[in-house]
């Protein structure tokens, strides 16, 4: 039985396609609409893709020639919302032109049909605000790579109606998804606040000369990052020791402080000599090849790792509930 009879997928770009697939696998039908028709021609190619990929990972649900058939294009946003239960936005990321989007999906969709964005910091308050009942907004945050990494923020804001969180954070699950709820929509929501609170410390490091690029990652790699896959960072800190925590932190956490905005500045100079990473040749590291030949291959030790989560399940904090125990 499927979670949403009819959904649709509003933005064609990189992600778009890859949530779309998550929707395949879980609703009757799933219209994707862009402003650019060739997008939408590019998203179908890419999301047959990405489900041949998953298929053939065993990490589908479902059989591919039942979910090829579910994904249709729609040449206007008005036939991409008829009918439908569900909408994910992921529009490009600018708050006007979201605004004036939920602004017009307000118009045109039943008041019943829940809109979720993709957003990844944009307080979702401002696009419920643009939409008629806005109770009906919600916040649904991927990780790229969409389709692989299970991870989706279920965010709330001031005016949601708590039933449309809880059909929303089901939906996903019953997609393959491991949910979570941020219950305050703070910009960043959880997953960015904590990636970026990370990758402000390693540029940092890298622009002080602290450490080579490849030390620093591999310092993530090989450490806490390794830990993490079975506990997180506040299990980790009860695993070790709130005590022990609590002394280092006493001196150490007032280090961390940057009121010169350093990494931000670093960036923002990278930005202006072309360092765009793996599409220029040159960001951090230095990379050669074609970015969907590195990209791929990338995304293949996600999968094997997504696996290897699927396995591990979630954080255990019950003896009686460990394997074999």
């Amino acid at each position: 039985m499927s979670v949403f009879e009819n959904a649709a997928l509003i933005g064609a770009g990189l992600v778009g396609p890859q949530i779309g697939v998550v929707l395949a696998q879980g609703c009757g039908r799933v219209r994707v609409f862009d402003q650019n028709p060739a997008n939408v021609e590019r998203a179908l190619r890419d999301m047959r893709t990405y489900v041949d990929e998953l298929a053939a990972e065993g990490l589908l649900i479902g059989d591919p020639d039942a979910v090829y058939p579910r994904i249709e294009a729609a040449t206007s946003l008005e036939e991409a919302v008829d009918g439908v239960e569900f909408v994910l936005e992921a529009i490009f990321e600018n708050r006007e032109a979201k605004e004036a989007l939920y602004g017009k999906l307000g118009q045109i969709t039943d008041p019943a049909t829940i809109i979720a964005s993709n957003t990844s910091g944009i307080p979702i308050r401002h696009m419920a605000d643009a939409c008629t009942h806005p109770s009906r907004v919600v916040g649904s945050h991927f990780v790229l790579p969409a389709h692989i990494l299970p991870l989706v923020e279920v965010i709330k804001h001031p005016k949601v109606d708590e039933e449309a969180i809880r059909v929303t954070r089901a939906a996903w699950e019953k997609m393959g998804k491991s949910a979570i709820t941020v219950n305050v929509d703070i910009p960043g929501f959880v997953h960015n606040r904590l990636q970026h609170g990370l990758t402000r410390q390693a540029i940092e490091l890298f622009a002080t000369g602290i450490a080579s690029a490849e030390d620093i990652d591999n310092a993530v790699r090989y450490g806490f990052g390794a830990r993490f896959i079975s506990v997180g960072p506040l299990g980790g800190r009860d695993l070790g020791g709130i005590i022990n925590h609590a002394k280092v932190a006493a001196y150490l956490y007032a280090q961390l402080d940057d009121p010169e905005n350093l990494a931000a500045n670093h960036l923002a100079e990278m930005s202006k000599q072309g360092k765009d990473g793996v599409r220029a040749g040159q960001g951090f590291h230095t990379w050669t090849g074609t970015p969907e030949t590195l990209r791929d291959f990338h995304y293949e030790k996600m999968i094997w790792l997504v696996k290897q989560m699927r396995e591990i399940g979630s954080v255990i904090t019950d003896e009686a509930e460990i394997p074999g125990g």
